[in-house]
């Protein structure tokens, strides 16, 4: 966007020392998108359950295919009608000693997790609940 901004204004016959401070400051202004880094994750231990808590349909199926293409052992992902409004993912770690909560980070594309340090150990390390917002959480290969 910004090379277009500066090429029209070349056509538009801007001078030479006008063009510079407008430039630095369009340059200041604009916000150029980050090229995100692939995720590479492989196998990890531990287990996962995802509860579909926006309502979209098929979300909790969508995440358990990307989660598992990324080497998660998902056991569960079903919709909880009780459920059913959370406009934000938001990720419960069961486990606080689980090896896979660094992994499982570095795919999702949030700060909502939450570690649950008084959790029994239990069938799953970490429960996500879906909300509105995750097909922008989850990160795709």
């Amino acid at each position: 966007m910004c090379i277009a901004v500066h090429q029209a204004c070349r056509s538009w016959g801007l001078h030479r020392k006008l063009l510079f401070p407008f430039l630095f400051l369009l340059f200041i202004a604009c916000e150029e998108d980050k090229v995100k880094q692939p995720v590479h994750v492989g196998p990890v231990p531990g287990k996962i359950e995802i509860f579909n808590s926006c309502g979209i349909s098929g979300a909790a199926s969508d995440a358990k295919d990307i989660l598992r293409g990324y080497g998660f052992d998902v056991l569960e992902a079903r919709t909880d009608p009780q459920w059913s409004n959370y406009e934000e993912t938001i990720i419960a770690i069961r486990n606080p000693h689980w090896q896979g909560n660094s992994a499982l980070k570095s795919v999702l594309n949030t700060k909502n997790f939450i570690v649950l340090q008084d959790a029994q150990s239990g069938i799953v390390d970490a429960t996500i609940f879906l909300g509105r917002d995750y097909m922008k959480v989850l990160r795709q290969k």
